[in-house]
């Protein structure tokens, strides 16, 4: 089911118009009162309007889930950001796939936030497991096409950062230098890079 022609009518009315001057001014809005459906269309119309992404914190992993679907319907590109099921503080051993799709978000939203992605999630799933932009971006690399590196500092950055070098890249947190060209298979691809 699209919501093209509803979403059309909500950007004509003038409540759309109100709740968009609202939140220019307040920076963040609570919608109260309305179903799952109305607080997913208002909150589609808002961060397409403001070319934002958006965020659906809920109680339980079931709710995330049934806002997850109801937003794919809308065209949006979702992502569940799933919970550790332990409490705040408690360590906890993260499975692989948990923590693979938590960085992969997490990536996602630091290298080119776009108006129509949007995580669902649970409050539980935000307590203090999460590193700081500041952590993250020290612990990460980002090249794109054209950029130059130095061949040192970059095995010394991959090292640092767990990836073992091998002669031939199979798998993820691999990195193999032939000369000057570098192989890497980073944590949030599913393929390897050729630099």
């Amino acid at each position: 089911m699209t919501f093209t022609s509803v979403l059309e009518n909500i950007a004509r009315s003038p409540i759309a118009t109100k709740i968009g001057e609202k939140l220019t001014t307040a920076k963040s809005i609570s919608l109260s009162g309305l179903s799952r459906l109305g607080k997913g269309l208002i909150s589609t119309h808002l961060c397409h309007q403001q070319a934002k992404p958006l965020l659906i914190i809920t109680a339980t992993v079931e709710e995330a889930t049934r806002w997850a679907l109801q937003l794919q319907s809308m065209s949006w590109r979702v992502y569940l950001y799933q919970s550790l099921d332990t409490f705040p503080y408690e360590s906890a051993q993260i499975d692989l796939e948990t923590a693979w799709t938590r960085i992969e978000i997490l990536a996602e939203l630091l290298a080119k936030p776009q108006h129509n992605l949007a995580i669902a999630t649970t409050i539980n799933a935000l307590q203090p497991h999460l590193p700081s932009t500041q952590v993250f971006q020290k612990h990460s690399i980002y090249l794109n096409i054209g950029d130059s590196q130095s061949v040192k500092l970059l095995a010394e950055a991959l090292a640092r950062l767990g990836y073992a070098e091998v002669k031939e890249v199979k798998e993820s947190k691999q990195w193999s230098r032939k000369g000057f060209s570098f192989e890497v298979f980073p944590l949030v691809q599913d393929k390897k890079l050729q630099r």
